[in-house]
């Protein structure tokens, strides 16, 4: 691929190195393919980054617990549907906070990392006030800010 720039001197090469032939698929539909796969890879990494789903790779019970044998051993259970589990509850949290962050940077006007919407809106300090029958959640000032410019947005939200 040669991309020609009118304001640089040089033009911009790269090469794509894949197994398709030509006829299976021209070279814009396989760079705009390769291009949607590495938006995937940046999604998965960031997931496996940021949330760090602990995923166990044993199916055996344990010899030792913190250096001592366990009083009782239990069956070990079926780690791949355990794995599963967590994957699949990773991943929804994984889109929970991904709509956040697009619900975000639509109010704001700024770009935002996921790591940073669980730092900034979702995990902040709050105390809970009790009156009466009513009970009011009490955040800081710059977290109840972007939770101003969110709630609007998660209230239009069509709940189907």
């Amino acid at each position: 691929m040669v991309l020609e720039r009118a304001d640089e001197l040089f033009l911009h090469h790269f090469w794509l190195i894949t197994s398709w032939t030509a006829e299976q698929m021209d070279g814009t539909a396989l760079l705009e393919m390769y291009r949607q796969r590495g938006t995937a890879e940046g999604h998965m990494g960031e997931l496996m980054d940021v949330l760090d789903p602990a995923l166990s790779s044993a199916p055996r019970p344990k010899s030792h617990y913190r250096g001592e044998e366990p009083a009782q051993r239990f069956p070990s259970g079926d780690s791949f549907a355990h794995n599963e589990v967590l994957l699949l509850l990773n991943v929804l949290a994984y889109d929970i906070v991904h709509a956040t962050r697009l619900m975000i940077e639509a109010a704001t006007g700024k770009g935002w990392s996921l790591r940073r919407v669980r730092e900034r809106v979702l995990r902040v300090a709050a105390r809970v006030l009790v009156h009466g029958r009513r009970a009011t959640l009490v955040i800081g000032e710059s977290a109840a800010i972007l939770w101003q410019a969110l709630w609007p947005r998660v209230a239009a939200l069509h709940w189907e």
